[in-house]
């Protein structure tokens, strides 16, 4: 029971923390930051704590392959939320999904060879970069006011939370592989981009989307680090070192967009 009261405490404030930064620097710099690797670090520590070090190691490299398949999840929610009209939200995010477990199912096929994968993903980030370089230049930028309740705060907190729950509750069913890949769904980004998209625009949610490839660098590294260093420091002080080789390059990336937007 302590454990569970953990994760809903450590991703409700991750989630919170997104969509304040979201609404106070704007939606590219809360896109880049929600590549902190806590989403995935949280979830592959608690696999660590409860199913080994060795579990949570072999894990982190199906992640990597999983980030890849986020980015296509991505991609799909600007696309079809710039499409659709009524139920926007809602059938946005069940195509979405259904896509990242099938491109991840695809993912998994392949060698879960830590480089293999890796470069897999790095060449999608790149295409994700190039494909989403248009994103908000025809947008008006406007913003509607909107008074955030206790209620509204509750669900932007359990809805991350539930997906967290269920792929660690399921880790020891599905196994290493398929808990990796489900850790590499955006567990952070995805309630921001509901929230945001919900209570404001999909303009706003769009912005989201164009900066998460410059952030999940960060998560790439993370992975890596982890298949490597779980099992020789043990999973406290190797997720550790891990979220804090990728939070300087996810520092490094937050300077360039910010220097980039304040030059434009």
């Amino acid at each position: 029971m302590m454990m569970i009261f953990i994760k809903i405490v450590v991703t409700s404030a991750i989630v919170l923390g997104l969509s304040w930064l979201s609404e106070r620097v704007g939606p590219r710099i809360a896109g880049i930051f929600a590549g902190l690797p806590l989403g995935i670090a949280v979830s592959l520590f608690f696999m660590g704590v409860e199913q080994g070090p060795e579990f949570a190691s072999s894990a982190s490299l199906s992640a990597l392959g999983g980030l890849g398949a986020s980015l296509v999840f991505c991609y799909v929610y600007w696309k079809f939320s710039s499409l659709l009209g009524a139920w926007n939200a809602v059938l946005t995010s069940v195509i979405s999904i259904t896509v990242f477990l099938l491109v991840a199912a695809a993912l998994g096929l392949l060698p879960q060879n830590r480089w293999i994968l890796t470069a897999v993903t790095v060449t999608i980030t790149g295409i994700a970069i190039f494909l989403f370089r248009d994103i908000g230049k025809n947008d008006a930028g406007s913003r509607k006011e909107v008074k955030v309740t206790p209620t509204m705060l509750v669900i932007r907190a359990a809805v991350a939370t539930a997906i967290l729950l269920i792929i660690t509750g399921l880790a020891n069913v599905i196994g290493e592989k398929w808990a990796g890949l489900l850790s590499g769904f955006p567990i952070t980004l995805y309630p921001v981009l509901l929230i945001v998209h919900v209570t404001y625009s999909k303009e706003e949610a769009h912005g989201i989307i164009k900066g998460f490839p410059y952030g999940i660098g960060s998560l790439i590294i993370c992975a890596l680090a982890a298949s490597y260093l779980l099992v020789p420091l043990g999973v406290y002080w190797g997720m550790l070192a891990s979220i804090a080789l990728s939070t300087i390059y996810l520092a490094a990336a937050a300077a360039v967009m910010w220097k980039s937007i304040k030059g434009t």
